[in-house]
């Protein structure tokens, strides 16, 4: 038989204490360990969570956006308005508008809409029957066309070459654009120049 010293407790004793010691810090690193998972699942629900609700107010906004352009599109009755220039926002002058000129024109309030802007052409001396209107939008691939005629009288986008005659209805004369520009019936009242209905026909390229 054979009885333990004072120095064999003693070891035991400490080795025992150790083991323990040793569990201890074992048990913390896999609570710490845990935890730090816990915390970047939770950061990833709360980003998921984020973009979720973040589309789920993006699609309203968008299809309200639509409707709202859609409800802008120049309607009879629109004041045409300077679209550019020192005057935009006021009123077509007509009496500032020589034959063989044109301008580009807004139905008033309605500018926020790119698809209103409007080719306003004086063919002759009589403003109420030498007035004509068209889209300002290129049917090829919807640029904007120059607000100044060409030397021959004729509607010029500047991005592909397109020319329409504003005295046959906007026939395309040359260039890619397959198709007129759509025309905007106008009423003249007190000086002023209105819009008659809407345009003829989609407006850019269709």
């Amino acid at each position: 038989m054979v009885t333990p010293t004072s120095d064999g407790r003693s070891s035991l004793v400490s080795s025992t204490a150790q083991s323990e010691e040793l569990y201890r810090t074992h048990r913390l690193n896999l609570q710490a360990e845990r935890l730090a998972t816990r915390r970047r699942i939770l950061r990833w629900v709360i980003r998921i969570g984020a973009g979720a609700f973040g589309l789920a107010l993006l699609v309203p906004a968008l299809a309200l956006r639509s409707l709202t352009q859609a409800v802008d599109r120049v309607t009879a009755g629109d004041l045409l308005v300077y679209a550019i220039g020192d005057r935009a926002g006021l009123p077509i002058d007509i009496a500032a508008l020589a034959p063989g000129t044109a301008v580009q024109a807004f139905p008033e309030g309605k500018s926020e809409n790119e698809q209103n802007l409007i080719e306003l052409v004086r063919l002759g001396d009589d403003p109420q029957g030498g007035l004509v209107a068209y889209s300002a939008i290129c049917t090829h691939l919807g640029c904007t066309v120059l607000e100044a005629l060409s030397p021959d009288g004729n509607i010029v986008c500047p991005c592909h070459a397109s020319i329409f005659d504003p005295r046959a209805d906007a026939q395309v004369l040359t260039g890619p654009a397959a198709r007129p520009l759509p025309a905007l019936p106008v009423d003249i009242a007190d000086g002023r120049v209105l819009a008659a209905g809407g345009f003829d026909a989609p407006v850019g390229p269709a």
